[in-house]
């Protein structure tokens, strides 16, 4: 009778499992299509990653690449073979005249005893490879599961720009965001290689700007604090071709050319702001072709970006700020390459007598409307800053994109109130989103900002790949899942760094702010160490903020780390024991300082709150950290 009952049960349970065929896995970008299929196909050691001969040479980088991520998943080192067919047991990438449907990036994939990718490219080919191996990352048992389907982007331009110009970033850093960009999927890794301190001092020839390519030509204008040279780029584009990635340079001028009226003075506009070129002068053009003519041929991609947004508005200086950039379209055009320009049209004279041919990076519609520039025949990438700027503790931007808002809501078609473009309409080439380094003087760290990116980079990847949320999973699991993908296998980061003064009491410890501010601003990044997080609150309103120390201590000092320009000038530094009744202990009053070390008789409290006058202070107030000690 047991043994009857065993067999039933062992039946039941086989029946039960007919038909439950494997989810959608969680990887970033969502799918295309999923058919899934029953049970997972299982790494071994003995698995090979095997590439079509005919195609070896092509597929070899896509194919060393996954040996060494699924080294770094799941501890297994699979050796690499060729061969015109797979084996039960390999995981085969394959460059193969499949439907049209899926464009060069797409690519099939059919995982039941081999694993299969099949691509009309080796960009395809290698895309699919990043599905596999997130497959395999979430798995966490050296498995993939069994389905098949296709997948494929729906924008061309999937990008990320990083302000090098105002902030130097290590080639190692360029290295890993290379990876990071490709493990979602991204393809276009723009670099802003010049730009300057946006509040320029009257001593302009000593304010802070950077031009991040070593020249040979003009060496005076590479900036001496950090720069790459010509065996850096082309590493760096070594490790980005192997990737699909492509390097976009930006050299940025009329505007943000401080770099460069530093270097050359004769080139400065003198009724204009310093970081401004006088396009009047012959010799401003001859630097600016001197400059492409040298750096043109350190870049492989097929386009590159000439800045021009943001010159003045003033319309006595429009026809030559148009007669600029068709010049420099044109030389760079004759050397082989495409131009980029961010939007300003609307606000340097209009696109009356500007070429068209030139893709228009539609950031600020003020200053460019994105229908007009669709009308005036122009290709557009949506860098759209009221959601896609991230300008690190600088408050008037995001410090973290609204992700949740990105995810349910924008596509690369959206301009906010400036309007909407049908979706898939040809004149929207992708998007791109951007970091923005204008707090020159801050001392924030490379993996402060990519702290920042982290949670954008999967977010705008999804929008721009795979289009629209509706149908897929909710927020909170494209979060989960995001969070779990990270920055992608053997990409490190360190975490920001974290600084514990000694005898701080309020390290750690609980702080309240009777105004959230918007975004990550809150008030427990007083207490954090962290040395670029920072507190944010409009002072109109009054504000305060509160630390609790968990229990009652000796209090004799107080020390406020401003964030500069956002230094509180009238406010009350209050002790309590219960958080209710407060006494007023100091009262400052005057100019603002970056540090106000406050130093007091020895009280017991608990609680510690600044309160800040409606009216003595700036628009807002902003605090790095609030220190707290005994003496």
């Amino acid at each position: 009778m047991l043994r009857c009952s065993l067999l039933l049960m062992f039946v039941l349970m086989a029946v039960l499992s007919l038909g439950q065929v494997n989810p959608k896995p969680g990887v970033i970008p969502t799918l295309k299509q999923w058919q899934g299929g029953e049970g997972h196909f299982q790494l071994t050691k003995d698995t090979r990653i095997v590439v079509s001969t005919e195609d070896k040479e092509a597929l070899m980088a896509a194919a060393k690449i996954v040996q060494q991520d699924i080294k770094e998943i799941a501890g297994l080192s699979l050796e690499i073979a060729d061969a015109a067919n797979p084996e039960v047991g390999d995981i085969f990438l394959d460059v193969f005249p499949i439907s049209d449907e899926i464009g060069k990036e797409g690519y099939t994939y059919s995982i039941r005893t081999t694993a299969v990718i099949r691509a009309r490219t080796a960009t395809g080919v290698f895309y699919g490879t990043r599905s596999l191996m997130q497959m395999l990352l979430l798995d966490g048992e050296a498995r993939l599961p069994k389905g098949r389907g296709n997948d494929y982007p729906d924008h061309e331009e999937r990008g990320f720009m990083l302000d090098t110009g105002r902030k130097f970033f290590t080639k190692s850093f360029l290295d890993r965001y290379v990876k990071f960009m490709s493990w979602y999927k991204m393809n276009d890794f723009q670099l802003h290689l010049n730009d300057n301190s946006i509040a320029l001092a009257e001593d302009w020839q000593n304010a802070y700007s950077g031009f991040r390519l070593v020249s040979k030509k003009h060496p005076g204008l590479t900036s001496k604090d950090g720069a790459y040279s010509y065996e850096q780029i082309q590493d760096l584009q070594d490790l980005a071709d192997a990737r699909s990635i492509i390097v976009t340079p930006e050299i940025d001028a009329p505007a943000h050319a401080l770099a460069l009226t530093q270097y050359m003075p004769e080139t400065r506009h003198k009724d204009l702001r310093a970081d401004h070129l006088d396009l009047s002068k012959p010799q401003t053009q001859q630097l600016i072709n001197d400059i492409w003519e040298e750096f043109i041929p350190w870049f492989r991609a097929e386009a590159v970006h000439i800045g021009a947004d943001e010159y003045s508005s003033d319309p006595k200086y429009h026809a030559d700020y148009k007669k600029y950039i068709n010049t420099t379209a044109a030389f760079i055009k004759a050397r082989g390459k495409k131009v980029r320009m961010w939007g300003g049209l609307k606000v340097g004279g209009g696109a009356e007598g500007v070429d068209r041919d030139i893709t228009v990076h539609l950031w600020y519609p003020g200053y460019h409307d994105p229908k007009d520039a669709v009308d005036e025949g122009y290709k557009l990438i949506n860098t759209h800053d009221g959601y896609l700027y991230i300008v690190p503790f600088a408050g008037y931007y995001y410090q973290y994109l609204n992700t949740k808002f990105l995810y349910e809501k924008w596509l690369p078609n959206v301009f906010g109130n400036s309007g909407s473009f049908e979706y898939g309409s040809p004149a929207i080439l992708g998007g791109m989103f951007c970091v923005w380094n204008d707090k020159t003087e801050w001392p924030y760290t490379e993996e402060d900002v990519h702290d920042l990116v982290l949670p954008a980079m999967p977010t705008v990847a999804e929008k721009l790949w795979a289009g629209p949320s509706e149908g897929n999973r909710a927020y909170a699991d494209f979060e989960a899942d995001f969070v779990k993908l990270g920055d992608g296998p053997g990409v490190e980061f360190d975490p920001p760094q974290i600084v514990e003064r000694p005898g701080n009491l309020a390290f750690g410890k609980s702080a309240t702010a009777s105004h959230r501010p918007e975004g990550h601003f809150g008030a427990a990044q007083v207490t954090d160490g962290r040395a670029a997080s920072r507190w944010f609150a409009d002072s109109k309103a009054g504000p305060s903020i509160t630390v609790d120390l968990g229990l009652s201590r000796e209090i004799g000092r107080v020390k406020l780390r401003w964030a500069p320009s956002f230094e509180g000038r009238s406010y009350k530094v209050q002790l309590s024991s219960d958080g209710e009744g407060w006494k007023d202990l100091v009262t400052m009053r005057g100019p603002g300082r970056a540090v106000d070390d406050i130093v007091m008789a020895s009280h017991r409290a608990r609680y510690v709150r600044l309160v800040f006058d409606k009216t003595g202070n700036p628009g807002q107030v902003s605090l790095f950290e609030v220190e707290v000690y005994r003496s």
